[in-house]
């Protein structure tokens, strides 16, 4: 993907991570790894010249199921294997049930990752 953005002389790869993706990243780092860090929201690369970007990092995944049903879009066939058994997975309903007792926890994640300044990368 790098070698083909390159090819056609785009500067900037746009990946479909949403804000789920990152609060779960940020859990799966702190608790397993211990580092307070995600995938940044903003990624200048330092061997090419690239900058990914991640344009749906405001979007909860609920959100986005929703317009996708809205919408008729199906969901892909091939799944990630990872999808459904993995660490990933456990943070998802974790953080279901830290949002069960505080509606609002997923922008207190987001703003710590902010203020921290994990969320771009340069």
């Amino acid at each position: 993907m790098f070698m083909k953005a390159q090819e056609l002389g785009c500067n900037k790869i746009a990946l479909g991570h949403h804000m789920d993706d990152i609060i779960h990243t940020a859990m799966m780092n702190l608790f397993f790894q211990g580092s307070f860090s995600t995938m940044p929201v903003c990624l200048k690369m330092k061997k090419m010249p690239l900058t990914i970007i991640r344009p749906l990092c405001l979007e909860a995944e609920s959100d986005l199921q929703q317009y996708a049903l809205n919408q008729g879009y199906r969901k892909q066939v091939k799944l990630c294997p990872y999808e459904s058994d993995s660490h990933r997975a456990d943070m998802k309903e974790l953080f279901g049930k830290i949002e069960a007792m505080n509606d609002e926890a997923r922008y207190s994640v987001m703003t710590a990752l902010g203020r921290e300044n994990k969320l771009v990368e340069e």
